[in-house]
């Protein structure tokens, strides 16, 4: 007697094993997010085999409809399998309707097709249509949610591992053992986590355990897209708790160091560092979402967020006895934290463009903090936003991060005044004529040579300009005549 099952979607019975044909949804287009390039694809595709969607375009639309948030994507792409054909005849359909075709891949060989500006990805199954060629197919992709296809032609969702179901609950599982093939499945798992809010089959979590030493067979190249991808979602510390549960934590030796650190429980009543650190990347994803912040300025706001405090791991947290009561510092961590940054971004494949954005971040975020609360003067937020980089984009990633380390401490939780800091920068830029007053061009006219002087004069020059010394040219130039004059003639009487 065969077992049979509910489906959690559609409400009917079905065979706790075996293939599953659940109905489309009404408008499937509007559903799947598919083009009018697609559907031309589709039809194409329709005269030389029997093409199914699958993959994240499915997984979406089924997500969609359980209520969950999927984040939006720059380019959708649209997966496509088409079952009893071969590429030279899928290729050849598709540049019959105007599509640009390559091939690519060594061991799966699909191809590369962009239509009317839709990029789509083409596979074939040799096998004609049915049951067991789907079924072998679908156990070759990582996740249940990933493994439904839809077929246009009965529009009908078919499901051969219960990825329906998953979907309605909201759980990531693997599709058989042969997630093994690819080790940097785990990462996927870690980054769907985060964008979906979905929760890792404990069998799929001990699968991934097995995986940890297998690291190493990841093209470094493939590992940054999954990091970037896990910064785009809003789930943040749910994704950091899957990367420890497997342990492949290990392999971000740095950020793995900040579990269990304690902290100060007056300022961080959230617990240690690693909870700071997850709730705090929570932070900056709920208000990059909600203020419409994309692309690469998301993914280095919320990576400083989580990376911020990474210098509180090993001896960069103090503990101690006054009078009987344990005092727990960090004295300097953020700038220790910024070289951990560095160092592990850099090793996890991060452009050097987000590196040097994110390491700022993090080395200044303590600067409210020793500060006091609101700036003390307009030098002192002058003074950080040359160091942030001179950019009101880098100053309002900086005022977002330490709102994000604000409202990432529980009990604690609450505003920071970088919003203030980053209000007085905002009209300071407006107002002042332009930053860097003094060129090297007044420097030449006052009669300098290029070389070592150049550059102490300009520095001096900026304090200076920051500390309201001087708030025009003809000032700037002032100044430079009276420096000169007392440097000169300090040098003149030590050579004396």
């Amino acid at each position: 007697m065969i077992d049979t099952i509910t489906c959690q979607r559609c409400g009917t019975a079905r065979p706790s094993t075996g293939v599953h044909r659940c109905p489309g949804p009404a408008d499937p287009a509007a559903a799947l997010g598919l083009g009018g390039a697609a559907v031309v694809a589709l039809e194409a595709l329709r005269t030389v085999g029997s093409p199914v969607v699958v993959g994240g375009t499915v997984r979406d639309a089924l997500l969609r409809e359980s209520g969950r948030t999927v984040p939006a994507t720059a380019v959708p792409d649209v997966d496509i399998e088409v079952y009893g054909t071969d590429l030279d005849a899928v290729s050849a359909a598709l540049r019959a309707v105007g599509a640009v075709v390559v091939r690519a891949g060594v061991r799966f060989e699909v191809l590369k097709v962009v239509l009317d500006g839709t990029h789509l990805d083409v596979a074939t199954v040799a096998s004609p249509g049915g049951d067991a060629p789907f079924t072998a197919a679908a156990s070759r992709r990582d996740v249940t949610v990933d493994a439904v296809a839809w077929d246009p032609v009965t529009n009908e969702y078919v499901d051969a591992f219960g990825g329906i179901d998953d979907a309605v609950v909201g759980v990531l599982r693997h599709t058989s053992e042969r997630f093994g093939d690819d080790p940097l499945r785990v990462l996927r798992a870690v980054q769907l986590v985060a964008r979906f809010g979905l929760e890792v089959d404990d069998g799929t979590v001990a699968l991934a355990r097995t995986l940890v030493d297998r690291f190493g067979e990841v093209a470094h190249e493939r590992v940054w897209p999954e990091i970037r991808k896990t910064a785009l979602g809003d789930h943040v510390s749910a994704a950091l708790e899957v990367l420890h549960d497997t342990g492949w934590d290990v392999h971000l030796p740095e950020l793995a160091a900040l579990r269990d650190v304690p902290q100060d429980p007056h300022w961080h009543p959230e617990g240690p560092v690693h909870v700071h650190a997850g709730l705090a990347g929570d932070a900056a994803a709920r208000a990059c979402t909600e203020d419409g912040v994309r692309g690469d300025d998301r993914v280095v706001i919320v990576l400083a967020a989580v990376l911020h405090d990474l210098g509180k791991a090993g001896s960069g947290t103090q503990v101690s006895s006054e009078e009987g009561t344990p005092r727990i510092r960090s004295l300097g961590h953020e700038v220790s934290g910024a070289v951990a940054a560095r160092e592990l971004l850099r090793r996890l494949g991060a452009p050097r463009a987000v590196v040097d954005r994110v390491v700022p971040l993090v080395r200044e975020h303590m600067v409210v903090h020793s500060a006091g609360g609101a700036p003390p003067s307009v030098a002192a937020t002058r003074r950080l936003f040359r160091r942030l980089g001179g950019t009101l984009s880098a100053a309002e990633a900086w005022a977002r991060v330490c709102e994000a380390d604000s409202r990432g401490r529980g009990p604690a939780s609450g505003p920071s005044a970088a919003r203030e800091w980053f209000a007085v920068m905002l009209r300071d830029v407006s107002t002042r004529p332009r930053a860097g007053l003094l060129t090297g061009r007044d420097l030449l006219d006052a009669g300098l040579t290029p070389g070592p002087r150049f550059r102490e004069v300009l520095a001096a020059a900026t304090e200076a300009e920051d500390d309201g010394v001087f708030t025009d040219l003809g000032g700037a130039r002032d100044w430079l005549r009276d420096w000169l004059r007392a440097h000169l003639a300090d040098g003149a009487q030590r050579d004396g």
